[in-house]
């Protein structure tokens, strides 16, 4: 009897493990959605606003990269690239972000999202 005891709180322990494993997926999930978006934000405002210099703004094809402190993304990091399209007499600006958050990318508290928005470039 104190075998099969032990046996259900091993697999229950495991059971535990694994759903707490879940958690913190899902948890890492959402937050480098978050720092995606925050990319694509920051990006966006820097070719949206004239006076705000760097990023989609400055180049055609402009890399950036960022590292977040604020609070509920802190640790993250969202980097990409603003790509320039001619379609017809419109400029299209895709600016395609990629979010990451946790440890290293071969554990499973890490995780990375991608996000791609086009919008028509502004004449400014």
């Amino acid at each position: 009897m104190i075998t099969v005891g032990a046996l259900l709180a091993a697999g229950m322990a495991s059971m535990m493990t694994l759903g707490q494993q879940s958690v913190v997926q899902g948890f890492q999930s959402t937050r480098a959605m978050q720092a995606a978006e925050s990319g694509i934000q920051l990006e966006l405002t820097k070719l949206i606003h004239p006076q705000v210099t760097g990023g989609c703004s400055d180049t055609d094809n402009a890399p950036f990269s960022y590292s977040f402190n604020a609070a509920g993304i802190r640790g993250c990091t969202a980097s990409g690239t603003c790509e320039v399209t001619r379609i017809g007499d419109v400029d299209y600006t895709t600016i395609t972000s990629v979010g990451r958050c946790g440890g290293n990318a071969d554990t499973l508290d890490s995780a990375s999202r991608r996000i791609r928005v086009r919008t028509i470039r502004p004449n400014l």
